[in-house]
């Protein structure tokens, strides 16, 4: 349809102009339009405007620059069209979530990638191909899918004893991930909280491909589990996922909220040893099911938890803040 091809121009001249002043009337000449059915047509298929579009990905490539060079903030600010490093950060930390000082220290940011248009015909009627293929659960996307890895899953990461409040995830990004990045392909952080009657800690870390010969101060887990929901879960732009010292942010909240309400109690059936009154899957040791290594495990008794579920962050997805849970099936 030409007029696909017209529309697809008229991103092609934004995107190469997408540091300048945009002309909106000259994208509309592209698209053999006038300026206000050019303006209603990108709402209606994508459903922002034109100048939404502009602002978002601006966000998104500023971010990109910042996290992957050395470019001072006010540098990039003046780039990217801001009048000052205030008015940026301040749209910066309302697309993102965090300021461009947090995004640059733990590699964060959301993306968002480059529109095109096309049309998919199924059985007689279209449908707008950038439909997401998620579901909506108050303001959270959600897609489920099951996974079954080759190996047990095993990773890597630092406890939280001695570094409330999250403070290991800071630690772990600064001084263990330059040594983690190869460990698995692709490389993916884990989190997980895990307990016992004497308590438990959170342990932040990777998916590694062993868990002998690592570095000093990691633990090594392999769950001994290898079937898995893979529960997906992304946040609209501007919205916070994962949240801070503070505890999780809403759309985490939303996503336990969703498990805890919704999709757990519809699926007991096939967890592996979940234990409902107290929310965790046991694992007992004279099972060998868990291994750790470079833990004290001899104080525990003969069986613990993995209090929840698995935090798995796919960096390698290029939308962002997305974030998996993995729940260990039977």
């Amino acid at each position: 349809m030409e007029w696909l091809s017209k529309m697809n121009g008229a991103i092609d001249y934004i995107e190469a102009n997408i540091n300048e002043k945009i002309d909106y009337n000259k994208a509309a000449n592209i698209a053999c339009c006038s300026l206000s059915r050019f303006q209603n047509m990108f709402l209606f298929i994508t459903d922002i405007t034109p100048s939404e579009y502009v602002r978002r990905r601006r966000m998104a490539l500023s971010a990109e620059e910042l996290i992957n060079s050395k470019i001072k903030i006010i540098d990039l600010s003046l780039k990217y069209g801001y009048e000052s490093p205030e008015a940026f950060t301040r749209s910066f930390k309302a697309f993102h979530g965090f300021s461009p000082s947090n995004a640059r220290k733990f590699a964060k940011y959301i993306d968002y990638p480059r529109i095109s248009f096309q049309i998919n015909i199924i059985g007689g009627h279209f449908t707008m191909g950038n439909e997401k293929q998620m579901e909506t659960y108050k303001d959270i996307l959600i897609k489920m899918e099951i996974i079954e890895l080759p190996e047990t899953l095993k990773f890597a990461g630092l406890t939280s004893e001695g570094l409330p409040n999250f403070q290991n995830i800071g630690v772990y990004h600064e001084k263990y991930k330059p040594l983690m990045i190869d460990k698995h392909t692709p490389y993916t952080e884990i989190g997980i909280g895990f307990g016992n009657t004497k308590g438990g800690v959170y342990i932040f870390g990777c998916q590694v491909d062993s868990i002998d010969d690592l570095p000093d101060g990691l633990v090594g887990i392999d769950t001994g589990l290898n079937k898995f929901a893979c529960l997906t879960f992304r946040v609209q732009p501007g919205g916070d996922l994962v949240g801070g010292a503070d505890g999780g942010g809403d759309g985490m909240n939303m996503a336990g909220e969703y498990l805890n309400n919704e999709w757990i109690p519809k699926n007991k059936d096939m967890l592996y040893n979940y234990n409902s009154e107290q929310n965790l899957f046991v694992v007992k040791k004279e099972e060998k099911d868990y291994q750790i290594k470079n833990f004290g495990m001899e104080e525990l008794e003969s069986s613990y938890g993995i209090k929840g579920l698995l935090e798995v962050y796919k960096v390698d997805i290029q939308v962002d803040p997305e974030m998996c849970f993995y729940i260990p099936l039977k």
